[in-house]
């Protein structure tokens, strides 16, 4: 691939937020619990239209519980993006399909994450998991482990 544009934040419109999928099976007694955290994602495009969809899947388990308490939280969110000049973004492969560069999609991926930490946060303030942030992770990291 060519050189990668650069991303200009103004030309990201993140245009819609779907919580699609919410679950949380928990106590509703207040105990300290360590959680595993698991991440996913999928992406969808339409390029006539300039717009990705950004699925996000975050799944929170219990560590071997230290009571019979399981907890679980489990979720899912669509974000949507008009990205201005999108086909700056991508190439195409041998079979025509796009290839879009890594540094726009780690980008996005950094956004829905931190935003769908703030939903979670505050889905889970009236559980056992109250207080729960996710942690800091790189959308680097992310798009290299959801390619495996």
């Amino acid at each position: 691939m060519e050189k990668q544009p650069a991303i200009i934040p103004e030309e990201l419109e993140l245009f819609l937020i779907e919580v699609k999928e919410s679950k949380i099976v928990a106590s509703k007694e207040k105990e300290k619990l360590n959680f595993n955290l698991n991440v996913g994602h999928s992406l969808m495009h339409n390029l006539p239209e300039e717009r990705l969809k950004l699925d996000l899947v975050v799944d929170l388990q219990a560590e071997a519980p230290v009571s019979k308490i399981k907890s679980l939280a489990h979720f899912k969110f669509a974000f949507h993006f008009k990205i201005t000049n999108l086909q700056n973004f991508y190439e195409l492969n041998a079979e025509q399909n796009p290839v879009f560069y890594g540094l726009l999609i780690a980008t996005l991926l950094g956004i829905c994450f931190s935003t769908a930490r703030g939903i979670i946060y505050e889905k889970l303030s009236n559980t056992n998991m109250q207080g729960i942030i996710l942690p800091v992770v790189s959308p680097q990291k992310m798009l290299q482990q959801n390619n495996k």
